[in-house]
């Protein structure tokens, strides 16, 4: 703009000179153009500015593939606009890093312009998108006007998914994937199993009864199925490390939410515990379903420096140097 402004500047010197040396006439015309165009420009940012509308939607809040996220901006004049910026700033609440665009866009009158964004944080975290302010420049890029809209969104971008290696996280606990286990107090329906035996009561199934035993006893024998125990462990999870900027710790969220994921797909029933300087918070996963509003609390634990824990029996202990059991 500053650049604009000494061409013009210039120009206005030289056509006047041009004057003082010769009273030609397009001489003229010209010193006269080039004087009636800040006034010109000051008219359309005038008719412009206070029928300049923007508007902001976002297609989710819980954002899973980062890949697929877009931010939609839409603006409305009722003159056209030449030269415009819109600003933006995107701030990761759990790394504190903040970054800024600029975006640069033209509208044509009474139609619906729109700018698609991608916003690409670099990490996982809860995320404020804020429109800062527009900025229109006019025909000339002379002169400027300066809008602020009220536009902001907070997005939770969720950790990557890494295909965790699940048996050497239960290489130490009593938890094998290859077999199930079963009550040794309770019996159940599980006819996989057979819990006891008993004699036949009325309302006993057909499938339960024990038809070789019946006949040596010369009397019905039912079994008793066995009752599946669920599989459950904890995950004691502690954000310790300086920084979320080095490599090897920025994987801390995405080896949580792998490890809690992977445990779900394999039907093991799972306590978080998070713990930091603030406290400890726990969350307790059972389902698919209970995976995103997991991983939405786990983006809030933010980094802390101390030392690791005792680790208790059937708990996987992850910070943010290393995980263990």
């Amino acid at each position: 703009m500053i650049k604009t402004k000494l061409i013009y500047i210039a120009a206005l010197i030289f056509s006047a000179a041009l004057i003082l040396m010769s009273d030609k006439y397009p001489f003229i015309v010209l010193f006269v153009l080039l004087v009636s165009i800040p006034p010109l420009c000051v008219v359309q940012l005038l008719l412009t500015a206070p029928f300049l509308s923007i508007k902001g939607s976002i297609k989710d809040t819980i954002i899973e593939d980062k890949d697929k996220n877009r931010l939609v901006l839409e603006i409305r004049s009722f003159m056209p606009v030449f030269s415009g910026t819109i600003y933006i700033t995107m701030t990761n609440l759990l790394t504190d890093e903040t970054r800024k665009e600029k975006i640069g866009f033209s509208a044509l009158p009474f139609i619906k312009n729109k700018i698609i964004l991608k916003p690409c944080p670099d990490h996982c975290g809860t995320v404020e998108i804020n429109v800062k302010k527009l900025v229109v420049r006019d025909f000339a890029s002379l002169f400027k006007l300066t809008k602020r809209p009220k536009i902001s969104f907070r997005q939770y971008i969720l950790p990557d998914f890494i295909e965790p290696n699940l048996s050497s996280y239960l290489a130490k606990t009593n938890i094998n994937l290859e077999e199930d286990l079963f009550s040794e107090e309770k019996s159940g329906d599980d006819p996989s199993e057979v819990f006891g035996i008993r004699e036949y009561r009325e309302g006993d199934r057909l499938r339960q009864i024990h038809y070789k035993l019946s006949a040596k006893r010369d009397k019905l024998i039912s079994k008793e199925y066995s009752l599946p125990i669920d599989k459950e462990i904890t995950l004691l999870c502690a954000p310790y490390f300086d920084t979320l900027k080095n490599a090897n710790t920025e994987t801390f969220y995405d080896k949580v939410y792998s490890v809690s994921k992977e445990l779900i797909k394999n039907n093991i029933k799972h306590t978080i515990v998070f713990k930091s300087f603030s406290g400890s918070s726990a969350f307790r996963v059972e389902a698919e379903a209970d995976l995103t509003d997991m991983a939405c609390v786990l983006i809030t634990q933010k980094p802390a420096e101390a030392p690791r824990e005792a680790v208790g029996e059937n708990t996987i202990y992850i910070d943010g140097r290393d995980s263990y059991v």
